[in-house]
């Protein structure tokens, strides 16, 4: 092993979580980009960078805007003003490019092919073999009670539990001697010593990190994401992007020492091409301009049809002075569609739209709860706590999620007892649903009748560690003052004024957290409207 000034491990692992999804746990919902590594370029140079680096599809398929043109939902008129806009004299013969020319939708994509090499010429399978170890690994450490058993030695850092694991282990998880070792020094060999073994030549090493974690984006990006943020956790783990990586490294070699010794030639010997430029610039393709055509053809067609939408409207009528009632919903396309049935039966009412955390951040800790709940959007970092207090909700017990149910013995009577009810019940809910104790449901997210401590009265007292329980006076009148210039309510309020939260249920949905409300980080927006 030895050292080299060619390649800055720091710099390519800050590239690269750069440019994988910034993927966090589901306990926090957030709308993301995935394109936000590609947003300073200009809109159709980024989709043709995404797909020419990453494989990305970001165009529809040219059969499916033909399809939308031969339907009439592109018109003739919008297409000829973007061709005649774009291409000018030659709007004709780009016409017939769009319309008839057979273009293969196939991209060379730059991520990969390093990688991949270790199929094509040494018929080595590294996914089969090396990601079923390493996300059993990481999905272990991070679990957050799903698991019968916990990691066992979950307290330290990732790299340290695993490498404990296998000391104390009969078995262990490494099979060729020189990573056992490894495993078990007191300095094990960094990212940079691994690639070495791997790929012996530095000018490949950026190229080769990218493959590797681009061939599992979602499970890269989560560990970068809670390396960096390791509250997004409630039960929480020390964890790194660079640790990750190196365990992943270590499993490739010793997947190799065990299928062809200890005498393999690293993968920089066997290249033939030169290291690639992943992200750069890309050459033009005649493919990329005729989906740039078609999209915008097809979101100017959007676009009229919204603006003849809005012409064509009906007249907003007046509201009584004062009216009768006001309320304040969240700004979700679900609370819209209310709003709008609500004015239309009820002459006299005045409907408003705001982000559903209604100008009040914070975290909450429900009654019994062990944990605080972020319920503000996710960019947002809290500085209040409200507690709640005199909650008299009982959350219903099953006999199923008792931990005997786990055991051999017992888990085994129960099986072939209540399972065979458990079973006749999972079939009659198709038909009559109900809910049970396994359902997620923004009404068991606080209780109506308990009490909130909202109202602080001594910032310096009430405080539970950074957290100041409760709001100042100054300060609700500040974030109220604040919601309401925003929505436009500043004078003529109703004798009611009403604020809506909105929430959702579910029994066995994994994104249920995107159905709840965003902008309380996906949780129901009930404790928000009440503070």
């Amino acid at each position: 092993m030895h050292v080299h000034n060619r390649f800055d491990c720091a710099a390519v692992l800050h590239r690269l979580v750069h440019y994988l999804p910034s993927q966090a746990p589901l306990k926090d919902f957030v709308h993301h980009n995935t394109l936000h590594a590609f947003q300073h370029l200009p809109f159709h140079e980024a989709l043709q960078q995404a797909a020419c680096a990453f494989g990305y599809r970001t165009y529809l398929d040219l059969a499916t805007y033909r399809d939308l043109y031969a339907a009439g939902r592109i018109p003739e008129a919008i297409l000829q003003a973007v061709l005649q806009r774009r291409k000018g004299e030659a709007a004709a013969a780009w016409k017939e490019k769009l319309l008839q020319t057979a273009y293969s939708p196939d991209t060379e994509v730059r991520i990969g092919q390093l990688r991949a090499l270790w199929k094509k010429m040494l018929k080595v399978n590294l996914d089969k073999e090396v990601h079923p170890v390493l996300f059993r690994m990481a999905g272990s450490y991070l679990d957050q009670g799903i698991s019968i058993w916990p990691f066992p030695v979950g307290s330290q850092g990732f790299l340290a539990a695993v490498f404990s694991l296998e000391r104390h282990s009969y078995r262990g998880i490494f099979r060729s001697p020189r990573v056992k070792a490894w495993a078990r020094a007191a300095e094990p060999p960094r990212i940079e010593a691994l690639l070495d073994i791997l790929i012996g030549n530095p000018d490949y090493y950026e190229q080769y990190l990218f493959d590797q974690q681009f061939a599992h984006p979602g499970w890269s990006g989560m560990v970068a994401f809670v390396g960096h943020e390791p509250g997004s956790l409630l039960d929480q783990r020390q964890i790194s992007l660079a640790d990750f990586i190196r365990l992943e490294l270590m499993l490739e070699i010793d997947f190799l020492d065990q299928k062809r010794g200890q005498d393999w030639e690293p993968l920089g010997n066997l290249v033939q091409m030169a290291p690639m430029p992943l992200l750069g610039p890309v050459q033009y393709q005649e493919i990329f301009d005729v989906y740039a055509c078609w999209q915008e053809a097809l979101e100017w067609a959007y676009y009229d049809q919204v603006l003849r939408g809005l012409l064509e409207a009906p007249p907003v009528q007046a509201v009584p002075e004062p009216a009768r009632f006001q309320a304040v919903f969240c700004i979700d396309d679900r609370e819209g569609s209310l709003r709008r049935h609500l004015e239309t039966l009820a002459p006299g009412v005045e409907t408003f739209g705001t982000a559903g955390f209604f100008n009040v951040a914070f975290y909450f800790q429900p009654a019994h709860g062990k944990f605080f709940t972020k319920v503000c959007p996710g960019p947002i970092t809290p500085q209040h706590l409200i507690k709640e207090e005199e909650g008299r909700l009982q959350h219903e017990r099953d006999a199923h999620f008792s931990p005997y149910t786990k055991g051999l013995v017992v888990g085994w009577l129960i099986s072939q007892t209540m399972g065979f009810w458990s079973a006749v019940k999972m079939a009659g809910s198709i038909f009559l649903p109900r809910e049970t104790p396994v359902m997620v449901s923004s009404f068991k997210h606080m209780d109506k009748g308990s009490r909130l401590t909202v109202a602080c009265t001594d910032p310096d007292q009430a405080r539970e560690g950074d957290l100041q329980v409760g709001f100042t006076w100054d300060e609700m009148a500040d974030r109220v003052a604040g919601m309401l210039k925003e929505i436009g309510l500043v004078r003529d309020f109703a004798p009611l004024v009403y604020l809506i939260g909105h929430g959702a249920s579910s029994v066995n949905n994994t994104h249920y957290a995107g159905y709840d409300c965003g902008a309380c980080s996906g949780r129901a927006g009930s404790a928000n409207a009440r503070a």
